[in-house]
């Protein structure tokens, strides 16, 4: 990454030291002081030391600077160990590892994972004391970490993708670079039952004439009220809750403040708005099969090819075994890692904001995530946080209006890490060289195939009713809880990601052309523009402007 000038308006602390760059995809508003404290903290423990356990040569550190989550790779104190002794063992371990991925996660760290997930969704808070909820809230701020040091060791998956992709371009120098990652969809994952769940309501809804009364009449925050009056809304929203506890951990990106699906169902209501006008080709199922049929003729394809080089072959199979994993890791962790890890956290934080309001320290229940650690507990103690709590909304309210610059400091030389060259080239996403031309906006193809279609700008999940069938979907980034748009979506356009990012993977499940990493996408579209979408050359051009 080059380093890009300091923006005037986003003056740098004088403690930020070293190279750091703005993680849009993950990070793109503002973020909570609770939220820096609790969720920064454990990706950076978590993820350097899964990284260091494993022998790479770097870890990974996150931090908030000016309320935006910043991100670098800070190389560890390697003792007395040489560098080339650590290259050489972090070459072995990974040599052990990325054929075992798949069954870690099975056997090892999913079972690690769900005890502690179960426990916190069906604790009953209410019930213990300040002094116990603290320590629960300790107890469960453990797993957290061991939680994102198994996520930490689940990026590394993401090597053998790539290291999979290079070897099928440099075999085969196919004329889309986006081939080989078509081999690597249509698995099971958490994703797609989640997808088939939202699926079987909407067709509920469409066999049901009140319900899709209801439903084409109403705005989603009062969907609810009138389906409780309903006769046929009984059934039905039993069916829907029952839905939103299985999957309705889930919010839009990394931020604890954000109300999940099943404290604020509009989000999904709104999606099942969308899908009842969606024919049966829209059926998840259906681009599943689809993605299952691609994948099994490329893969008969490709070894038919490399049949006459048996070491090619053997080379081909092996990448693959390992590579096929990314998938179905990528999602899943994220399902349990990444949203109803991060959601169950909310339970025991609300509950102490909800006894800060009756000890008048707060002002609303929600504010408790404007406060440390330390500040809530002087809280419960009795002093008033009101007034810290108000000074720094104003402050996320003032730095929300200010874009920081892409990266703060200067670069690092390139490294020759395949975690690097995997996860902050391949996942996050490197600048592409921008187009001299007014009407076309260059990125990263990800998804093959080309589109015409008018664009609808979603910048985050309360706008998704602007998607309507056929629309190109433009977005600064997307996570799991976006999923049900790539059914209405014709393409998507993102401002950040690269071919291994969730943007990238969801669409070429869902056999949609896909441009990520434009920088720009949400800058220079607007609502209305007609777009053609070129998925397999990284290419958007504007047709028609309003």
């Amino acid at each position: 990454m080059t380093a890009a000038p300091l923006a005037t308006n986003f003056p740098i602390p004088p403690e930020v030291e070293g190279f750091w760059a703005w993680e849009k995809g993950h990070f793109p508003r503002p973020a909570t002081p609770l939220t820096q404290e609790l969720l920064y903290s454990a990706i950076s423990e978590g993820f350097s030391a899964a990284m260091e356990r494993w022998a790479c040569p770097s870890g990974a550190q996150c931090r908030a600077i000016n309320y935006y989550g910043f991100f670098t790779i800070k190389p560890f104190d390697l003792g007395a160990e040489t560098k080339q002794e650590r290259v050489a063992r972090y070459q072995e371990k990974l040599g052990q590892v990325l054929p075992r991925m798949g069954e870690l996660w099975e056997r090892t760290w999913l079972p690690t994972i769900l005890p502690g997930l179960e426990k916190a969704r069906t604790a009953d808070y209410t019930t213990l004391s300040n002094e116990a909820l603290l320590h629960t809230l300790d107890e469960m701020r453990r797993d957290f970490l061991e939680r994102w040091t198994i996520h930490g060791w689940i990026n590394f998956v993401t090597i053998s993708a790539s290291w999979f992709a290079d070897f099928y371009n440099d075999t085969f120098e196919p004329e889309d670079p986006t081939e080989p990652y078509l081999l690597l969809q249509g698995f099971p994952t958490r994703s797609l039952a989640a997808g088939r769940g939202l699926w079987r309501l909407s067709r509920m809804i469409n066999d049901t004439p009140a319900l899709k009364r209801v439903f084409e009449a109403q705005d989603p925050a009062e969907l609810v009220s009138h389906l409780e009056r309903l006769e046929e809304g009984s059934h039905f929203l039993g069916e829907f809750r029952a839905y939103l506890d299985e999957f309705g951990w889930r919010s839009d990106a990394f931020e604890l403040a954000d109300p999940t699906w099943r404290e604020d169902p509009r989000i999904p209501l709104n999606a099942l708005q969308g899908y009842i006008s969606l024919g049966e080709e829209a059926d998840p199922d259906v681009r599943f099969q689809e993605a299952i049929r691609s994948r099994e003729r490329l893969l008969a394809q490709t070894r038919q090819r490399l049949a006459g080089d048996p070491e090619k072959l053997a080379r081909f199979n092996e990448l693959y075994e390992m590579a096929r994993h990314n998938l179905v890791l990528t999602e899943n962790h994220n399902f349990f890692i990444d949203q109803m890890g991060d959601s169950v956290l909310r339970l025991p934080l609300l509950e102490l904001g909800r006894r800060l309001v009756r000890r008048g320290a707060l002002a609303d229940q929600n504010d408790v995530f404007l406060l440390y650690l330390a500040e809530i507990r002087a809280g419960l103690s009795g002093a008033s946080q009101q007034a810290l709590a108000a000074k720094r909304k104003a402050e996320m309210d003032t730095w929300s209006q200010i874009i920081p610059p892409p990266t703060i400091g200067e670069p690092p030389p390139p490294s020759d890490d395949p975690w690097e060259e995997a996860i902050l080239r391949k996942m996050l996403g490197v600048p592409v060289e921008p187009s001299r031309d007014p009407d076309v906006i260059t990125g990263t193809g990800a998804s093959p195939g080309t589109v015409h279609g008018r664009a609808t700008v979603v910048h985050n999940l309360s706008e998704a009713s602007k998607v309507q069938s056929g629309d190109i979907l433009v977005c600064e980034m997307t996570m799991p809880a976006w999923t049900p748009l790539f059914s209405t979506a014709s393409a998507v356009v993102s401002d950040t990601g690269g071919v291994l990012s969730h943007c990238a993977i969801v669409s070429r499940e869902y056999r949609i052309p896909c441009v990520v990493g434009t920088g720009v996408g949400t800058s220079v579209l607007k609502d209305g523009m007609l777009l053609t979408v070129d998925g397999s050359r990284g290419v958007v051009r504007i047709a028609a402007r309003i």
